[in-house]
Formats: structure tokens, sequence, C-alpha cells
């Protein structure tokens, strides 16, 4: 059986209560959590290879999407599964043009710290699917 359960994960938000909050329910699961408050860290600690991002759609700096872009583009971060996040639902073309990107997973915060889970190790097994 795959391992889906993830060893580092990269939280991109500029919210700080939830990266606090996705952050205390992942560490609580004995996962390394790396935390970016915008767009230009994300691009640096992307580099640290997490198996796995949660990032928010409305960053100060860039549109989640852009950001999602360039990590596709970079072949080092090109198959990095991410999870896309709001506190409002995105719209119908928002989720289209995600899912173009290879997004699957969205969540809309708050979120449950079990539903958080089950998604994370969902996207991990898509991706590991994909992979091997």
């Amino acid at each position: 059986m795959l391992d889906t359960s993830p060893k580092t994960i990269l939280i991109v938000d500029d919210n700080e209560v939830h990266r606090y909050a996705l952050s205390k329910v992942l560490k609580a699961r004995g996962v390394e959590v790396l935390q970016a408050g915008n767009g230009a860290e994300a691009r640096e600690l992307i580099k640290q290879a997490p198996d796995l991002v949660l990032m928010d759609i409305h960053l100060p700096d860039v549109m989640g999407y852009g950001l999602l872009q360039e990590f596709r583009n970079n072949p080092a971060t090109a198959g990095t599964p991410v999870i896309l996040m709001s506190a409002t639902e995105p719209a119908p073309n928002a989720r289209s043009a995600a899912t173009s990107l290879g997004v699957k997973s969205f969540l809309t915060l708050p979120v449950v710290a079990d539903d958080l889970w089950v998604t994370i190790q969902g996207a991990i097994r898509r991706q590991q699917h994909q992979t091997g």
C-alpha cells in the first residue's frame, strides 16, 4: 500500500490565522510545515521540495493561479500536488482554470481537520498514481 502521509507541506496564505490553524493540525499529524505569507516567500520555500502545497487563491503580490502556473512551468516543481484554498467558494471559471493546471482539490476555509487530512492524502495518492 502506498504511503499517502506527506512529510513536508508548504502553506501559502497571507492570512496568519489560517496559516497557524492549518499548521497546528498538520504538525499534530507529524508533518513538517513551511509557511509563506506571499508569492515571493513561496517561490523561495518551494525550493525545499515539499510533498504538497496548500495555497490560497488570493495573495497580496500574485494570484494563486499565477503562482501555480510558475510552479507547473518549473521542472523541479511541476509534479508537486497543489490544493487551492479560499475563504469563499471559487467561481466556476476559477475552478476551471485551476483544473487545467492540474489542481483536483479545493478547500473552503475554515476546514475540518479530518477533511483537510483526507483531501491531502487524496492529492498525494493521485500524484503517486500519475508518477508511478
